[in-house]
């Protein structure tokens, strides 16, 4: 009988626990469901510190390559409304020019700096699908001289170098034995490599030469498969990092696929590159286009002018939280003024805290924003008091905060 009773005793017992534990599950799915409709969620603080310093930047740009000579409308808004202040230009093997001379000076009377690089390496200096060792003076010099025609500031060694082999192919150690025999004669700051994915083996035997690295300045690549991390070899040795073309498929006027840029641009700056540029600016390209002749702005330009505008060559990044609430990313800056983006690539609205430390002066902030419906339109201000701020991030949207 005692036998009976402890057996039914511990079966009511195990049914009332189970019991509880099964309206605890459905009070804990409640509960997440709640959260998950609060709108904003209020989630991890990002904390700013003035005195933590990361790269120098030297802009954010584009290329003109095929593009024609760009019309005075089209530069106004690339450079002046959107503040764009680096432009890439092709050299062309034919040493047809006119349109890049014209583009190069436009840049220039708008205060930018010129990239020139050749997508074909001319025939009078291959072999082949390549450059044998006794041309590799000779293609400096010639680098050279387009640089000196079309007004350069800088000058890259070729484009794509492991591309397309009609274009002309090298590897990292042909780039290497050019720059040590010609890069004297070139002139110019030199940019290498250039590679499709951003390969570190296509830099790493200038940068692991010290003859010829003490001829480069800056180390580039493409993001085209990969690329987008911190490249320490390159920063070890003091050169700046670029990424000099990127673009996404439908992004001209898709605010989805401009949150993906976005996301890029922030991504590269927090692994410490120097410089960005977006692919060209061809009319005739409804995909990827940043402004047309006509001046006309498209969400992609937008989307790059909320970097480019305030994030001035010159600006030094500076420590900050990048990733601190799930589809938030951050980046801040200073040197004439506070700057902090934040792109928000979540389908949610989120208040944001912001910590902010050794950045004195600031007592606020002034907003632009860019989403489905808002072009780098401006949207006030917000105070910051001694320790920081909040802010509602909107749902896929860039946030540029800045101090001037």
């Amino acid at each position: 009988m005692k036998f009976k009773i402890c057996v039914i005793a511990i079966t009511l017992f195990l049914l009332q626990g189970c019991a509880k534990e099964k309206q605890q599950i459905e009070e804990n799915k409640e509960k997440k469901q709640i959260e998950e409709n609060i709108e904003p969620q209020l989630k991890g603080a990002a904390t700013i510190d003035g005195n933590t310093y990361y790269q120098t930047i030297d802009g954010l740009g584009f290329s003109s390559a095929w593009c024609g000579t760009l019309t005075t409308a089209k530069n106004d808004a690339l450079y002046n409304t959107l503040g764009f202040s680096l432009l890439r230009v092709r050299f062309d093997q034919d040493n047809a020019w006119t349109d890049e001379t014209n583009n190069a000076a436009a840049a220039h009377a708008r205060g930018a700096r010129v990239l020139g690089c050749p997508w074909k390496i001319p025939t009078a200096y291959r072999s082949g699908n390549t450059i044998p060792s006794n041309q590799y003076v000779n293609f400096c010099n010639w680098l050279g001289s387009a640089a000196s025609a079309i007004k350069c500031d800088f000058v890259s060694i070729k484009n794509e170098p492991d591309g397309s082999s009609e274009d002309g192919n090298l590897d990292g150690s042909q780039i290497r034995d050019i720059i040590k025999a010609g890069g004297s004669n070139i002139g110019k700051p030199i940019v290498c490599a250039d590679a499709i994915n951003f390969n570190d083996t296509y830099t790493d035997p200038t940068l692991n030469d010290a003859a010829a690295v003490a001829k480069i300045s800056y180390v580039s690549g493409h993001l085209y498969g990969g690329g987008n991390y911190v490249h320490q070899n390159a920063l070890n040795k003091g050169k700046r990092i670029w990424m000099t073309e990127y673009y996404v498929e439908n992004s001209r006027d898709n605010m989805d696929n401009c949150l993906v840029l976005a996301k890029n641009i922030n991504d590269c700056m927090n692994n410490q590159f120097s410089a960005y540029y977006f692919w060209w600016v061809n009319d005739n390209d409804a995909s990827v286009n940043l402004v047309n002749q006509s001046g006309t702005i498209y969400k992609a330009g937008y989307t790059g002018g909320q970097f480019a505008k305030w994030i001035r060559p010159g600006k030094q990044r500076i420590a900050c939280t990048y990733n601190p609430t799930p589809n938030i990313y951050l980046t801040a800056y200073r040197g004439g003024g506070l700057v902090i983006v934040a792109v928000n690539t979540g389908n949610t609205a989120v208040s944001q805290s912001f910590s902010v430390a050794n950045v004195n002066g600031v007592s606020s902030l002034n907003i632009h924003r860019t989403s489905s419906n808002e072009n780098m339109s401006s949207i006030g201000s917000v105070a910051v008091s001694g320790t920081g701020f909040t802010y509602t991030l909107p749902a896929k949207s860039i946030t540029t905060f800045h101090q001037f």
